[in-house]
């Protein structure tokens, strides 16, 4: 099949900075895509880059996006690299507009992020409040001694109903991490995130071996061939996968339903266009009985970026309120 392509590149602030280990966010940059079909049929997606996180850069995104030139077809698309995870991802959703609707009844639940730092308990009364059952609280963003006091402050004021995961972004080091996952293995932790740089698989490995708390890979699976990686090589823990940088989201359905992993989804601060086709994704079959990693918030402070409000259950019918076409039409 042949199709008119076109593409923007578009800069949002985010409405208040997210501090985690790699440092302050404080604004959000990707590409829209336009596939447009012989029989007029338009489809939009959204290359959302982080690179610091281990996808593709956005110049890369953009240079591919040149090359394609106006007008592309399947062969063409197909054959760009596995490696290029979002620009993949964009593309595809693009070719495929039209999900199979889930059923409006289904819903799942969301765990609210909380942000680094001494502010989440100033957060955590209004997280409780709405009615949030899971929460996120980055950690390795401070000092180790003042966030382990702070974490026991936090798990105090949680009801016992309450789960709360940690996530370190691969912060720490050997000593930091075995003092971390010893102080958690005493507490109701539902699980640590990326305890240890992504690249340190020995560690990673050994430490999923000698605590008994349950550990997340997220940056170590980036994209969908490094989590099928350490699936192969025995990764009892859970794949924190970010489906806006893993490439199509038909590949990672038909990946979980047939392998069956503890998957979560996590978002990657993608704008309301991309997580819309990321969440429809996921209620479109039977994937994963973890909280979603969706609950960020406004980031962007307004509704047409941000996409409907997002509280702590989710049903299938969130995207139907996300215009791509005027998500499109308002870069310039």
């Amino acid at each position: 099949m042949r199709y008119r392509f076109s593409f923007k590149s578009y800069r949002r602030a985010l409405r208040l900075p997210l501090r985690t280990a790699h440092g302050a966010w404080t604004e959000r940059e990707g590409i829209f895509v336009r596939l447009e079909r012989e029989d007029g049929q338009v489809g939009f997606g959204e290359i959302a880059p982080l690179s610091w996180f281990g996808t593709e850069t956005l110049a890369e995104a953009g240079e591919i996006c040149r090359k394609l030139g106006d007008e592309v077809t399947d062969e063409l698309l197909d054959g760009i690299e596995t490696r290029f995870g979002c620009v993949r991802f964009a593309l595809a959703a693009a070719r495929a507009p039209n999900l199979a609707p889930a059923s409006p009844e289904r819903r799942l639940p969301v765990a609210a992020l909380l942000p680094a730092g001494r502010a989440a308990l100033q957060v955590l009364p209004d997280k409780l409040a709405a009615g949030y059952l899971g929460l996120k609280w980055k950690v390795g963003v401070e000092r180790a001694e003042d966030e382990l006091v702070l974490l026991d402050d936090l798990l105090a004021m949680l009801p016992a109903y309450v789960r709360l995961r940690l996530d370190a972004n691969g912060a720490w080091d050997r000593r930091t991490a075995e003092r971390w996952l010893a102080a958690c293995a005493e507490r109701p932790v539902e699980f640590v995130e990326q305890p240890a740089a992504a690249d340190d698989d020995d560690l990673l490995l050994g430490l999923a071996e000698d605590f008994p708390v349950t550990l997340a890979l997220d940056e170590s699976v980036t994209g969908l061939s490094a989590a099928r990686e350490w699936q192969e090589r025995g990764w009892r823990g859970v794949f924190v996968l970010k489906p806006a940088l893993a490439g199509p989201l038909d590949e990672m359905t038909t990946w979980i339903t047939t392998t069956k992993p503890d998957v979560v989804f996590s978002s990657a601060i993608e704008t309301a266009l991309g997580r819309a086709q990321v969440l429809r994704a996921i209620f479109s079959a039977d994937l994963t009985q973890r909280a979603l990693g969706f609950g960020v918030g406004d980031v962007f402070g307004d509704w047409q970026w941000d996409g409907p409000p997002l509280g702590p259950l989710l049903d299938a019918t969130w995207g139907d309120g996300v215009n791509p076409e005027a998500l499109w039409n308002a870069v310039n």
